[in-house]
């Protein structure tokens, strides 16, 4: 009997600690689609898939719309990046730690801290399938406010 029940305790805690939690879970793509990226201080967007291998992985579009893994900036180098999400609302991704303002399975919301005002930076991550074309921030803006409802937080 207690062979049992220490195989029941064993079972369980391998698969708690398996389990992602549900940030994580939401963060996750699917392979056809990926995350919009963007924040009020830029002007072109840069596209992202996250993986349950927990690695991000960069992509832009070539003049055909298509998705490509995007890895240098001139000298700055942009691999794989690893990314983790704590349940207390905390993303560490790239070696940078945002605070999980809002987020559903369409729509993210983080901040930053800023040395000046405004003090805290925004990024938007907006989800969407990978043969959908981005026309414009507005239209991102848009799809993101329209997903409002879809919050879990």
């Amino acid at each position: 009997m207690k062979a049992k029940v220490y195989l029941v305790i064993v079972l369980f805690s391998l698969i708690s600690c398996n389990t992602q939690n549900p940030i994580e879970e939401s963060l996750i793509t699917g392979s056809d689609e990926h995350w919009v990226y963007y924040n009020s201080n830029t002007t072109h967007f840069t596209y992202f898939k996250f993986n349950k291998d927990k690695l991000s992985h960069r992509f832009k579009r070539n003049e055909k719309g298509q998705l490509y893994e995007y890895y240098d900036e001139g000298d700055v180098d942009k691999r794989p990046e690893k990314w983790s999400a704590s349940k207390d609302s905390i993303l560490t991704w790239s070696g940078i730690k945002y605070d999980i303002v809002s987020y559903s399975n369409s729509n993210f919301i983080l901040t930053f801290p800023l040395t000046k005002e405004p003090f805290a930076g925004y990024v938007y991550l907006v989800k969407q399938k990978d043969n959908e074309i981005t026309k414009g921030s507005d239209a991102i803006e848009q799809k993101r406010l329209k997903h409002l409802k879809d919050i879990n937080r």
